[in-house]
């Protein structure tokens, strides 16, 4: 998961976004307030999501409740334990599921990419596209060289905390899809495959997010290593299945989205999954 390497999670005191946030994927954000209409696509990172929820630095013990929380269902396995530790965790330590959304951004641009990437690859409509495909088909490329030529493909900026860890949340997502699926070509997806690998990937990323802020009880001394990885799984399951389900709601209503349409939808099913589990609380 990209989680291994132990952290304390960031503190109290500091912006709930880190500066460097807006330069992943799309340079300087100075502009992207501009044009506020439905139709706007010039700017796929809107900054009223970003600056959602108004308070711009975290409070003290921010995240003492969700720790908690997340101690019991470390003990017990009791999902409800879990719907409350992410409640507290978006609420009280992330200021609420918009700010959680915004937080995620770079998962969402990556998830629209990855849809943008493979639905092209599928069509052959984009002569690049189809060149790179056709290149790959003809070097006889295993199974692994077709993950990473995708990732590449999608993942096209630096080398931050944030776009590694999405690199690793993609190469992980296609694995569990090949499990589920061993028949699926990566180059030949149906939108049901792509939107299956879709929701693997945010729940991945959407663990590893708690994860890297919250989760160090996972590595602690006193949790046995086989029962800190079932309980990680379990986190990512749950994850994965409410963020499957508000993502299927929002394909109900619009089954065809633009790029521009695609990356506010996931960054739409982050938001009111962490709101349903602030409800929770």
């Amino acid at each position: 998961m990209g989680t291994s390497t132990s952290s304390a999670g960031p503190g109290s005191g500091v912006p709930f976004d880190p500066p460097w946030l807006d330069q992943i994927a799309g340079g300087d954000d100075s502009d992207a307030t501009k044009g506020d209409g439905e139709g706007d696509s010039t700017e796929p990172a809107e900054r009223d999501d970003a600056l959602a929820a108004g308070a711009s630095h975290a409070p003290a013990r921010r995240f003492l409740a969700a720790r908690r929380a997340l101690k019991t269902f470390a003990r017990t396995g009791d999902k409800g334990s879990f719907a409350k530790a992410a409640g507290h965790y978006s609420k009280s330590g992330m200021g609420g599921a918009k700010n959680v959304a915004a937080r995620m951004r770079t998962s969402s641009r990556s998830a629209s990419g990855l849809v943008g990437v493979l639905q092209a690859a599928r069509d052959r409509v984009d002569p690049q596209v189809t060149q790179w495909v056709s290149s790959l088909i003809a070097s006889k490329a295993s199974v692994q060289d077709v993950i990473n030529q995708i990732i590449e493909q999608v993942m096209t900026g630096g080398g931050s905390i944030d776009e590694e860890a999405c690199k690793d949340s993609m190469a992980q997502s296609m694995a569990e899809l090949l499990e589920l699926n061993p028949d699926v070509e990566l180059l030949n997806m149906g939108d049901g495959d792509i939107w299956t690998l879709v929701e693997l990937f945010l729940g991945n990323e959407a663990c590893s997010r708690m994860h890297l802020d919250i989760g160090q009880l996972f590595e602690s001394a006193t949790l046995p290593p086989r029962e800190a990885v079932l309980r990680t799984n379990e986190m990512r399951d749950f994850l994965k299945a409410e963020l499957g389900a508000q993502l299927q709601a929002l394909r109900s209503r619009q089954p065809d989205p633009s790029p521009v349409e695609l990356e506010r939808m996931m960054r739409s099913a982050l938001e009111l999954t962490f709101s349903i589990y602030e409800g929770e609380i």
